[in-house]
């Protein structure tokens, strides 16, 4: 079926207008290497595009943990914001948009759980399956995978939250990116407070004639010091504080903005943006560095 050029051209401002920075498009053959479990028809069948929607988080607020400040803006913006009243207004603005031109579109969130229950019919794949933001990005022709695993933009670096649309619309997709965001520089890897992010790009993953890669995360190892349980780089704890007894500003953040980001991508997104901007990687310039000084760390506990 030949793609539409004129839908995709009007989803797209459809897009854009409801608040996305950043969109694409893949066509389902895209996916031909992904493994049936995280594949966009283990959610919709019937998809034949997919639509990748980035958007921006804000740079002041890495700037102000950046300088050891104020956590309010990143918590607040870059995960409660984003995820919780933008996306889902803006997915809702492109699914509503194909509803009415007669497809069937489904939105992809932010995941907060996967592959839950059991399959309904055998043979078939657990409910609510996984399906990475960050690849669907590469196949739509946003980006790229960094070292860190974080998706890399060349408009924003590794500063944006994706979300997308499966469709059975036939659209026209995008050429992947086919130059590089990330020189490997290894500043996220040594800058990473958990030392989660080994310097060797051992996981690769073909999509159309471009291999895309990145070091393998220790995602527990990166949990550990995003959540705030290192006291080198959390002001926030107190002597007695534990899992079991979390300090007052825990709470604070866990139910004022439904998360905690106490790490602030120290690494993966402020070392690795300060250097695609110094070195003139990304498009946009700022008058402010993201990195002045040696980072921060807490010494005295």
């Amino acid at each position: 079926m030949t793609p539409d050029t004129a839908l995709s051209t009007a989803v797209k401002q459809v897009a854009r207008k409801a608040g996305a920075d950043l969109v694409g498009i893949a066509s389902i053959d895209r996916f031909d290497n992904a493994p049936r479990e995280v594949h966009p028809r283990s959610i919709f069948s019937k998809t034949e595009s997919v639509i990748a929607l980035g958007c921006r988080m804000l740079r002041g607020a890495l700037k102000t943990i950046e300088e050891g400040n104020y956590w309010q803006a990143y918590n607040c913006d870059s995960y409660q914001y984003l995820n919780e009243t933008l996306a889902p207004h803006l997915l809702r603005k492109v699914v509503l948009f194909l509803e009415d031109q007669g497809f069937t579109s489904v939105p992809i969130h932010n995941p907060f759980g996967a592959h839950q229950g059991r399959p309904v019919r055998p043979g078939g794949t657990h409910p609510d399956g996984h399906i990475s933001l960050r690849v669907i990005g590469c196949a739509a022709g946003l980006g790229e995978l960094g070292l860190s695993k974080l998706f890399l933009t060349p408009q924003f670096g590794p500063r944006q939250r994706m979300y997308a649309v499966l469709t059975d619309a036939v659209l026209a997709a995008d050429p992947l990116l086919a130059e590089s965001v990330c020189d490997g520089c290894g500043n996220c890897a040594r800058a990473c407070p958990a030392a989660a992010i080994p310097l060797e790009r051992s996981v690769e993953l073909k999509i159309g004639d471009r291999v895309f890669s990145h070091a393998p995360l220790d995602t527990r190892k990166c949990g550990h010091v995003h959540g705030g349980w290192d006291p080198r780089f959390s002001p926030f704890l107190e002597e007695d504080s534990s899992r079991e007894n979390p300090p007052p500003y825990y709470h604070f953040l866990d139910h004022r903005f439904r998360h905690r980001g106490i790490c602030g991508a120290r690494g993966c997104v402020r070392k690795c943006m300060d250097h695609l901007e110094k070195t003139g990687r990304i498009a946009k310039q700022y008058q402010t560095p993201m990195v002045e000084e040696e980072q921060w760390e807490i010494t005295d506990s």
